[in-house]
């Protein structure tokens, strides 16, 4: 409780503000954020939510993904990599196929960034 009695605050005397939060937010503030960058950084490039639009529909197997995408293999295999490190894409060898799809997370977090927001159309 001192700890936060010392901190210069400059927060208006009118605004209440418990002990409990302020533990609260510095215990967010410290913590790590690495995962959350990687995973914000996989959905940030349009290769890549074109790569989640398209598994959205159909899992699909590389091959169809670099002729619907028109991009060389080695980047799509990059960008694919990098879907599969943040846990929204997963892949299945079929043969000589290897077919990918959305997970869970990969639909959710596709629904989400396109769902419309409320303040969408409001005018400025």
């Amino acid at each position: 409780m001192k700890k936060f009695q010392r901190l210069d605050l400059r927060i208006p005397p009118d605004y209440s503000l418990s002990v409990e939060v302020l533990k609260k937010m510095e215990k967010e503030i410290q913590c790590d954020t690495k995962e959350t960058i990687k995973f914000l950084q996989a959905i940030s490039h349009p290769t890549r939510l074109r790569v989640l639009r398209a598994l959205r529909i159909k899992e699909l197997c590389v091959c169809v993904l670099v002729a619907l995408m028109k991009i060389k293999y080695s980047k799509l295999s990059y960008h694919l990599k990098i879907l599969k490190k943040a846990g929204l894409v997963e892949s299945e060898k079929r043969k000589n196929f290897l077919i990918y799809r959305l997970t869970g997370l990969g639909r959710k977090v596709l629904a989400d960034l396109e769902r419309p927001s409320e303040d969408q159309g409001r005018q400025l």
